[in-house]
């Protein structure tokens, strides 16, 4: 029996060429995906930067309106509103802080929060009314 050599040379033939053009399009493929992690990873940090940016603003406003409240005489329509203001900087700074990574910085913006949310309803309340 003779063996003929052009089937062996067509079956599985596979030149240089095209195993190097495989390669690349693999190794394209996971570059991308890689790069797209990584700015989805940088895209995050960013947000996080931003909303920590916010809530320090957010914090700062509220404790220099504090600070402005205890060195005013208040009635309670005037008590009342901000009060419901700060209320509501406070629900608002619990919201965003909820959704920082775990860490001394989320319970320090969630501790304020809460801090800022009691203020509000003692002042609510009446507390600081003259």
């Amino acid at each position: 029996m003779k063996i003929d050599s052009k089937i062996f040379l067509d079956i599985n033939f596979i030149t240089p060429e095209t195993l190097s053009k495989q390669g690349n399009k693999i190794f394209e493929d996971y570059l991308k995906s890689a790069l797209l992690e990584l700015e989805q990873a940088e895209l995050l940090k960013e947000e996080e930067k931003e909303k920590i940016r916010f809530l320090h603003d957010k914090l700062t406003f509220s404790l220099e309106l504090m600070d402005k409240i205890a060195k005013t005489p208040l009635n309670q329509a005037t008590s009342s509103t901000v009060g419901d203001f700060l209320l509501s900087q406070a629900l608002e700074m619990e919201k965003i802080a909820e959704t920082l990574p775990e860490g001394a910085l989320k319970n320090l913006f969630k501790e304020s929060a809460l801090y800022l949310g009691i203020e509000a309803e003692k002042l609510r309340q009446g507390y600081y009314n003259v």
